[in-house]
């Protein structure tokens, strides 16, 4: 028995290292910077959702969510350690640090330099960010792995994983599940013509019975959940009906935009480098003839960087960049150890080291702990929210503390509408949305007005913290653009009740006592 022990763990050995390497990072990153900043949209989005699923309620269903994979990850953590903000992070970092193992599994296949991998480690994780979106950074980077493991090893059974784990992805958001059948369906057919002609149709099958399988707990949550399923596929529709799945941007192309603002010009550069990589790769990938499974590392982020670009461009700012560009990383840093030809090999080396240039006026000025670190001095202060340490600017501290104030001076145990980009104060205040929406972005069709003015009546909603912004610049995307019947409903129905420190173009709203619908 000893023997044995002795022999798995000298055959994992390259395995714990990767393991150790991984959790040494995620934790240095989580000790200099977890408890710096907050996202008062999108990341209360992610802990508001968090919350409620830890009440039993369902994502989609009751409120407002992305899939619900995340959620029940980040809940059942939130099971052990509470409901607080960190305990959010805590979780959303445990699966970061699984998807970094992933990464760094794929580039052992090449790398043979503990250092370098690690080094390698340092520029995967910087990239990972923002934070609350550590879900999609971790599935690429599965998706790259395995796509590795299937060209390696064409089987009947890395088929079937393939296919279970395209299902279980789309469990945490269906945008990945579409990009990860397309990335391993087009990978089954490179290997069919390239590689292996053996078995086609069985491992097709195969392939789909493990999508099905992966997707199992999606399918049961349609079955056995009331309303469930007609909920999902009304998010869908209204998906449809906009034509797009993000709120989008226009690329910073570099040229239209001014060099001292780096961080914008650099993210530009970045979406012309892209969709230019994955081109020279694959011309030579198809021009290519020999020794595939020796540059499975390419073939599997060229395929993978390629199909997941769409996310990028589809909201073409830094944070969406970020979402499509680690296999873009793995595979140039791959280059430099599969290249024969010395002055190739020169260009690939030449190309990284600019690459980590430009990371560091684009990743690393953007991260928490950087912004912190060369801030004027006493410009962060902390502040307790929910139990919770938080280092914050000063700005987005006084909006909370101000809130805060609000709650208890005025709103005390009643409910409060929030509108529209501040999801963070429910979580914050200890309180559940009024209406199933909770981050309003799109313009919305005039029958959902009407019912959550509907909703709004019926629960005698008196409070409402409203702000008027133009997100992104837009004025149409205003809240009284975007959804003028709710927005007439509260200036007929709500009186301005005069406060400090809101930020312009945001007011407290009480409600009348005589009511006027429209």
């Amino acid at each position: 028995m000893k023997n044995k022990f002795i022999k798995l763990f000298k055959d994992n050995l390259d395995l714990l290292k990767i393991i150790s390497i991984a959790f040494i990072l995620v934790s240095i990153s989580f000790w200099l910077q977890g408890n710096i900043l907050i996202n008062l949209a999108d990341e209360g989005y992610l802990w508001y959702g968090t919350i409620r699923t830890g009440t039993g309620e369902i994502p989609i269903r009751d409120f407002q969510a992305y899939d619900p994979g995340r959620y029940y990850w980040t809940s059942t953590l939130a099971k052990i350690s509470g409901n607080g903000i960190m305990s959010l992070r805590l979780s959303v970092s445990i699966f970061q640090f699984i998807g970094l193992t992933f990464g760094l599994m794929a580039l052992r296949r090449v790398v043979n330099s503990w250092w370098i991998l690690s080094a390698a480690g340092v520029l995967l994780l910087i990239w990972m960010y923002p934070r609350h979106k550590l879900f999609v950074h971790t599935i690429i980077m599965m998706s790259v792995y395995l796509g590795v493991c299937l060209i390696e090893k064409p089987s009947n059974l890395y088929h079937f994983i393939a296919g279970i784990f395209i299902g279980f992805s789309a469990f945490f958001g269906r945008n990945y599940g579409l990009y990860n059948f397309i990335v391993f369906l087009l990978l089954i057919f490179f290997i069919y013509f390239k590689i292996d002609r053996a078995g086609l149709k069985k491992k097709l099958f195969l392939w789909i019975a493990g999508i099905i399988i992966g997707y199992i707990p999606m399918l049961y949550m349609f079955i056995a959940i009331p309303d469930f399923f007609s909920s999902y596929m009304k998010v869908i529709m209204e998906m449809f009906s906009r034509g797009s799945t993000n709120l989008t941007l226009p690329v910073p192309w570099p040229w239209k935009v001014s060099y001292m603002n780096k961080l914008q010009f650099f993210t530009g550069l970045f979406f012309l480098i892209l969709p230019a990589y994955y081109l020279l790769l694959g011309i030579y990938l198809i021009k290519t003839r020999e020794n595939f499974r020796e540059k499975a590392i390419i073939i599997s982020t060229t395929i993978t960087g390629f199909i997941y670009m769409h996310y990028g461009f589809s909201r073409a700012d830094t944070g969406h960049l970020t979402h499509s560009i680690h296999p873009f990383l793995i595979g140039l840093m791959s280059l430099p150890f599969l290249l024969k030809n010395k002055y190739l090999k020169l260009i690939s080396l030449l190309s990284l080291l600019a690459v980590s240039i430009m990371t560091y006026y684009t990743m690393w000025m953007v991260s928490p702990c950087y912004i912190k670190a060369s801030a004027q001095k006493d410009s962060f202060v902390k502040i307790d929210i929910c139990g919770d340490d938080i280092w914050l600017d000063k700005s987005t501290a006084d909006i909370i503390e101000t809130v805060k104030k609000i709650n208890k001076d005025f709103i005390d145990f009643e409910e409060v509408l929030i509108v529209p980009h501040w999801p963070v104060f429910y979580p914050i205040l200890q309180k559940k949305s009024p209406l199933w929406r909770i981050y309003f972005v799109f313009k919305e069709p005039k029958e959902n007005q009407e019912k959550m003015i509907s909703d709004l009546e019926n629960k005698h909603i008196n409070w409402v913290i409203l702000g008027d912004v133009p997100l992104d610049g837009r004025d149409d995307l205003r809240f009284q653009n975007t959804h003028f019947l709710i927005w007439k409903y509260i200036m007929n129905n709500f009186k301005q009740v005069n406060v400090d420190g809101l930020p312009e173009n945001y007011q407290l709203l009480h409600k009348k006592a005589i009511k006027n619908y429209y």
